[in-house]
């Protein structure tokens, strides 16, 4: 019988450690890759929330605040078009005092620079405030009587039926945080609320990721029609509110989750505002400028 032992083949024991050397190398390469690539993706998955965040704010506030000062083609008296911080009690909704959720809320988001400070019992971010806030102010009529939350002022008190001040529709808004909204840190990510006055509701979110909010109010000193100072809530005199025919506003929006693989130092300026912080988070500012058509047409 022959033996056939010789003729057999196989690989040998240096071989296979090589060749699981070399599937180490290649598995390490691919893994790393992969990584790399999900976390440039997650980054510009960020990035694409943070333009989109701002867009739908700077939207928002647009919409909103251009609203200030309307006073129907009657074009009533409405006085004050801005409901600053420290002003009495506002007196609107259902042809009477707003009710008490609203009020809260309109009144939270009075126009005030550094509407929270760390006294707050607000859960912050180190010493960085999230800014201002502000409340604006129209005649409510057929032609325009939502506020900022879609809620209709009631048909009897439309176009001063009542009285001018019962036909008042507020809008206001300020950032804040929810304890229900948290990023895979935990921390408290900023929010920018808005409030209306037409109905007994509390504030409502807008859209997530607004840490600081800056307002500067563009006053037409001479009554020309153009803006000859642009100035913060603490800047503008008592009787300059009804001179203001533009509003800059400056948003510093962060990533809703960390982006960054350690904590980086970031420091910004938005409008008249010098924030810094230093973690994993992306930020970005973001700048508009919206003209008070109303005020400015009369």
């Amino acid at each position: 019988m022959k033996n056939t032992a010789s003729n057999q083949k196989g690989i040998t024991l240096v071989e296979l450690m090589i060749a699981m050397v070399i599937s180490l190398f290649l598995v390490g390469g691919i893994a790393t890759v992969y990584i790399s690539s999900k976390r440039n993706y997650q980054t510009r998955d960020q990035f694409s929330i943070m333009d989109e965040s701002a867009r739908v704010a700077l939207t928002t506030l647009t919409q909103s605040l251009e609203h200030a000062g309307y006073a129907t083609p009657a074009k009533l008296l409405i006085g004050d078009y801005f409901y600053v911080a420290g002003s009495a009690n506002p007196v609107a909704g259902s042809c009477g005092t707003l009710q008490s959720l609203s009020l809260a809320a309109i009144k939270k988001s009075a126009t005030a620079d550094a509407a929270f400070t760390s006294a707050d019992s607000i859960n912050r971010d180190g010493d960085n405030s999230y800014g201002d806030a502000i409340s604006v102010r129209f005649i409510g009529d057929q032609f325009l009587n939502q506020d900022v939350l879609k809620s209709t002022l009631p048909a009897a008190c439309q176009g001063g039926a009542v009285s001018v001040e019962s036909a008042l529709v507020y809008n206001g808004f300020h950032i804040d945080t929810s304890p229900s909204v948290k990023d895979s840190l935990g921390n408290p990510i900023p929010i920018l609320y808005a409030a209306g006055s037409n109905k007994n509701q509390n504030k409502q979110p807008i859209v997530n990721g607004i840490q600081n909010m800056q307002l500067m109010y563009g006053i037409d000193t001479n009554a020309d029609g153009a803006v000859d100072k642009y100035a913060n809530a603490s800047s503008v005199a008592a009787g300059e509110w009804q001179q203001v025919i533009s509003i800059k506003v400056g948003l510093l929006v962060r990533s809703l989750e960390p982006v960054w693989e350690q904590a980086t130092t970031q420091n910004f300026t938005v409008l008249d505002k010098a924030v810094s912080f230093n973690d994993r988070y992306k930020r970005s500012v973001y700048t508009t400028v919206m003209q008070l058509r109303n005020v400015v047409d009369g």
